[in-house]
């Protein structure tokens, strides 16, 4: 299975990604949606790119995302792979500079058939703080589902953030 489409793709993470990597896992304002508190070494981010993303082993893998001029512009990350009951998690990050230019839209689309075809899970889910607008529109206009909302979830270390509770069954599913 190809992961491309006419502006996208999805691959594997490179040595040559961690530079990139290591400036968004550093980032304190994606540390409150990863449950970090604490920034990762060169070292870490290197010795998870070299371990490999095999799913099955680690139960959790990660895609780098590419316009089609070979430029990084984000990752996705597969989690809590169940493949006894047929289920995993999502999580997406754009680079600030490419937001908001449907590229997300494009990969998350590539990544959900990745997960429906070649996981064959059942279940597809996400995790989205309900002040993130723009990833709520993006999930909801891939036919996710609103399940629930865990009330005051994350301490951002000034309040409590309410986090929304998405899933695309693959019944559900359009693609």
């Amino acid at each position: 299975m190809k992961l491309v489409n006419q502006h996208v793709r999805l691959r594997a993470t490179e040595p040559s990604d961690a530079e990139l990597i290591y400036a968004w896992e550093n980032d304190p304002e994606n540390w409150l949606v990863s449950n970090t508190i604490a920034p990762y070494s060169m070292h870490h981010i290197l010795q998870f790119i070299e371990k490999g993303n095999d799913i099955y082993a680690d139960h959790q893998c990660r895609f780098m995302i590419e316009d089609l001029q070979q430029h990084p512009v984000g990752c996705i990350d597969l989690y809590d792979f169940d493949p006894k009951n047929h289920r995993v998690g999502l999580g997406i990050l754009i680079d600030k500079g490419f937001r908001e230019k449907g590229i997300g839209k494009e990969a998350l689309g590539l990544a959900i058939r990745y997960c429906f075809q070649m996981l064959e899970v059942h279940s597809i889910f996400a995790n989205i703080l309900s002040s993130n607008e723009a990833s709520i529109r993006m999930f909801e206009s891939l036919d996710f589902e609103h399940r629930g909302t865990r009330k005051e979830w994350l301490w951002n270390g000034e309040e409590y953030c309410d986090e929304r509770f998405y899933q695309l069954l693959a019944s559900k599913h359009q693609g």
